[in-house]
């Protein structure tokens, strides 16, 4: 008594599928991260325009002589880092590694002022950072987006 079994397959196309596949996440995993790192730059400007740091309080109110200098100049008192526009549109996400995104300052005169906002003027207004709470919004948005491209493929 003998049993004649045949088997048919498709494991051709599963490994091209595979193959396909392979290819084609690293490039939605990129471009993920790129959208990351601008969602990041918007929320950076946008919680500095509203006059909070990225712990979501309040910056500290400016000095007599500086709400003097703007009322002189006519700009608002607002504390909202704004000045002119030039630091906070020089601030820019660029690619900097496999999976990777940094934010940083394309101009130098900025970088400065950023740093004297941030670290050395007393008292401090922290804008450029990000919380826990910011980074699960992002994480969030990114792995929605993986699914999205995943899905269409």
């Amino acid at each position: 008594m003998a049993v004649d079994l045949k088997i048919k397959s498709n494991t051709k196309q599963v490994s091209k599928k595979f193959k396909k596949f392979e290819s084609v996440l690293p490039r939605i995993i990129n471009k993920g991260v790129k959208q990351a790192g601008f969602q990041l730059l918007d929320i950076v400007r946008t919680k500095t325009s509203k006059g909070i740091d990225f712990r979501d309080r309040p910056f500290a109110t400016y000095s007599a002589n500086y709400l003097k200098q703007l009322q002189r100049e006519g700009k608002p008192l607002k504390v909202d880092l704004f000045y002119s526009g030039r630091m906070l549109g020089s601030l820019s996400s660029k690619k900097t590694g496999k999976h990777k995104v940094s934010l940083g300052f394309t101009n130098a005169q900025m970088r400065q002022r950023a740093l004297f906002n941030q670290v050395l003027n007393e008292p401090k207004r922290e804008f450029f950072g990000f919380n826990d709470r910011t980074e699960k919004i992002i994480s969030k948005q990114f792995n929605r987006f993986v699914e999205k491209e995943l899905r269409k493929f």
